[in-house]
């Protein structure tokens, strides 16, 4: 039921930190959400300029995430989301996977940063985006391992591909969601929204 999850109000402020920001469209969505970004980390420089000309306040950190240490904050993270690069596993792409290069650098083995954060702050619930493609490259596999990192690092994975056109949005999309959550709190089930159309 849209309307009453529209009038839910969070009980506290959550914190959040999200990988791969790019322009910030699922940021400022978790900004409606009640969620405070204590941290964006982004690579690409006009990505950036914009999430920084839209939220000033912001903490928008540029620049390869390879080398963001995250130590500042240890214990601080209620919430991580973050789309890493999908190119590698695009079908429309060469659906290189984990060995897809792009000007030096491994965009396949992003999510590997992701999983580097999860292991060292154990946010309380990861949310990933992805292309579909992600979940049927390599026969299975690499969604596989994805989801088996979650679950080695201490989390309760739940995923579905969705349509946006199913949600009201005037586009075609369909992506693959991840809901991870840390194994102390994790519910038995959980369940993705319902479709509007």
């Amino acid at each position: 039921n849209w309307d009453e999850e529209y009038n839910v109000t969070p009980l506290r402020k959550y914190t959040s930190v999200e990988l791969f920001a790019g322009g910030g469209g699922l940021a400022i969505g978790m900004e409606k959400a009640g969620f405070h970004h204590i941290l964006l980390n982004e690579f690409d420089k006009a990505a950036c300029n914009t999430l920084r000309t839209n939220r000033p306040n912001w903490n928008v950190l540029e620049g390869d995430i390879h080398n963001v240490s995250f130590k500042e904050y240890e214990g601080k993270v209620d919430f991580l989301s973050g789309g890493f690069p999908c190119q590698a596993f695009s079908l429309a792409g060469q659906r290189l996977g984990f060995d897809d290069n792009y000007k030096g650098m491994c965009r396949g083995t992003l999510f590997m940063e992701v999983a580097r954060l999860c292991e060292y702050h154990k946010p309380k619930v990861i949310f990933c985006e992805n292309v579909k493609g992600l979940v049927i490259h390599d026969r299975g596999g690499t969604f596989k391992i994805i989801c088996k990192t979650f679950e080695d690092l201490g989390y309760k994975v739940f995923y579905k591909v969705l349509n946006s056109k199913n949600f009201g949005v005037p586009q075609n999309r369909e992506r693959i969601y991840v809901v991870a959550f840390r194994n102390d709190i994790a519910p038995e089930t959980f369940e993705f929204p319902e479709m509007t159309d």
